[in-house]
């Protein structure tokens, strides 16, 4: 076919039905079956994945679409037994854990230690002399001496 016959054909499709080319793809994409989260109707198709052979792609596609609701479900379970039989060892999960949650909110209702400091704090360093040492000799008077010691 040459170009012209197939550019004046593509033509003539075009103008005879332009709106039911652009309203139905037949994508194939009509919904059968149960609804996605309708857990007693979807057990069906799902045990039919293991013990029979499905005849076409709809009730394959069907099958696997009943058998993710719970593969998804079985999976987050097995994290979860997981994450509480076997918890990392990291700080963040001992701080941020659901069994730390109970704690957390009991000491959040119940501090004893006040949220701000009620007194000055004390210390023991002398601020304006350190800062007097630190700009003009670029060291403190006694760290010279304590590094010899530790050599």
């Amino acid at each position: 076919m040459s170009v012209l016959a197939a550019t004046l054909r593509n033509a003539r499709v075009q103008r005879s039905i332009p709106a039911m080319r652009t309203a139905r793809r037949h994508l194939g994409e009509t919904t059968q079956g149960p609804p996605p989260m309708d857990f007693k109707a979807n057990i069906k198709p799902a045990i039919e994945f293991f013990t029979k052979d499905p005849v076409s792609y709809t009730e394959f596609k069907q099958q696997c679409s009943s058998l993710r609701l719970y593969a998804f479900i079985g999976v987050n379970v097995a994290i979860v037994i997981s994450l509480f039989t076997n918890p990392p060892k990291s700080s963040y999960w001992r701080t941020y854990s659901p069994l730390y949650m109970f704690s957390s909110m009991a000491g959040a209702f119940g501090s004893k230690q006040p949220l701000f400091l009620t007194e000055k704090a004390e210390r023991e360093v002398d601020v304006p002399d350190v800062y007097k040492q630190l700009t003009l000799n670029r060291r403190l008077e006694g760290a010279a001496e304590e590094e010899e010691e530790e050599h």
